[in-house]
């Protein structure tokens, strides 16, 4: 019977698994046997330590999300402020960004989206 605490090797993994690398991949990479990591894949530690990677994972991707959407704003806002721009270009870019997020759902939407997914398939076993 395996311990509670994963090796260093089974956090390799799980991080790896995490990323999207492929399972050859990883197997190559850690010099181990593809029964090796099925039988990890099995463990409750290791499905756990999976599941918290891949949500840190998709935070962080939400995060960078926010913040280039948070950036771009800022340079839109700054753009249509200038005096020097005239109205007919400034009506153009403001048009432009209505047509890129009319309908689009928000960032927060897409990370609950992306967790309900998620334990979707670690709940029923797909990958």
């Amino acid at each position: 019977m395996m311990s509670k605490k994963l090796n260093e090797s089974q956090k390799m993994a799980c991080n790896l698994l995490a990323t999207g690398m492929k399972t050859s991949e990883i197997l190559n990479q850690l010099k181990i046997r593809p029964e090796t990591l099925s039988r990890w894949k099995q463990n409750q530690e290791f499905i756990t330590c999976l599941k918290k990677t891949q949500e840190k994972i998709l935070e962080s991707i939400i995060e960078t999300q926010k913040h280039i959407l948070i950036l771009s704003q800022d340079i839109i806002i700054q753009t249509l402020k200038n005096e020097t721009l005239d109205d007919l270009k400034k009506a153009m870019i403001a048009l432009r960004y209505i047509s890129l997020i009319r309908g689009k759902n928000n960032v927060e939407d897409n990370y609950t989206k992306k967790l309900s997914d998620l334990s979707f398939n670690n709940t029923f076993g797909f990958e």
